[in-house]
């Protein structure tokens, strides 16, 4: 079931000095369904943190629809949009000092979202811990963030985009800052939450080892996205074995005027250059390098 989608999203910011336009976004199209773990891999400039910012309501695109669930983000009312971020989605960020505040403790962090939504002091305290134990962090209940390390203060803040059970979670860059056994760690927690809530979980990154981890990579260029990689078997991937990571099959994205970007190394192994020749045979398009 189509949970989350795109339709040729534009956002153009303006700088202001100079007055000058600069496209972020150049027509997303993208589809996520409900329960996937997915992320969005590219370079710096590519857009996946402006994608991010729009998908939760942070700001508003130039063009295009944003529809996640029953909500037309895009339309949305600032009143509104400001109830859809309070319960709709939960944040993720790189960096700890943004997810949690450090006078507060990990379970009074946790608790804070919960609290300003207006929940009751019982429910929030026991659902509060019941995250922490999920994350693994119930002898942490008291420390504040100078207390916890790197890894624990992310899964602390993953409690925290748990809080009020959103109903999808969107995470930027959250292993940018972590060494590789934690980021392996902080992967795992996030893939048996996703599959303990049936979240649906956004993550941006241009971390290659959460490719092999989600259900589907989307690769974004230019601000378009350009291509997919998916597992070919989604029971492999909730294996989470490092050693033998799933098989994975490559997909290009073909949008409504039949444009699509062939990856690089496609491009070099079928030495394509500038003109390719294309025709059908048996059901299937077949696309040679063409003078």
């Amino acid at each position: 079931m189509t949970f989350i989608q795109m339709h040729d999203v534009i956002k153009i910011y303006e700088e202001p000095r100079t007055g000058l336009q600069i496209p972020a976004l150049r027509g997303v199209e993208l589809t996520i369904k409900e329960g996937e773990l997915v992320c969005i891999i590219g370079p710096s400039g590519a857009g996946k943190s402006t994608l991010l910012k729009l998908l939760g309501g942070l700001d508003r695109p130039s063009s295009g629809s944003i529809i996640v669930g029953d909500k037309r983000v895009d339309q949305l009312p600032e009143e509104h949009l400001t109830e859809y971020r309070r319960y709709d989605v939960g944040f993720l960020w790189q960096f700890p000092e943004k997810n949690l505040l450090p006078v507060l403790t990990a379970l009074e962090n946790i608790e804070l979202p919960m609290k300003i939504a207006g929940f009751p002091r019982e429910q929030r305290r026991k659902r509060a811990l019941e995250l922490l134990r999920k994350v693994g962090l119930s002898d942490r209940a008291s420390h504040k963030l100078h207390q916890l390390s790197g890894g624990e203060a992310q899964r602390v803040s993953l409690a925290v985009a748990l809080a009020n059970d959103p109903k999808v979670v969107l995470a930027d860059e959250p292993t940018g800052e972590l060494d590789t056994h934690t980021t392996m760690e902080i992967i795992s927690f996030m893939r048996e939450l996703n599959q303990e809530y049936n979240k649906t979980i956004v993550v941006v990154t241009h971390d290659m080892r959460f490719e092999q981890r989600s259900d589907r990579a989307f690769r974004i260029l230019d601000g378009m996205i350009s291509g997919i990689r998916q597992a070919k078997n989604r029971h492999e991937v909730l294996k989470m074995d490092i050693e033998a990571p799933p098989e994975r099959e490559e997909l290009i994205y073909v949008d409504q005027f039949g444009n699509m970007r062939i990856p690089k190394h496609f491009l070099k192994q079928a030495n394509i250059k500038n003109h390719v020749r294309i025709r059908v045979e048996n059901g299937k398009l077949i696309v040679e390098p063409a003078d």
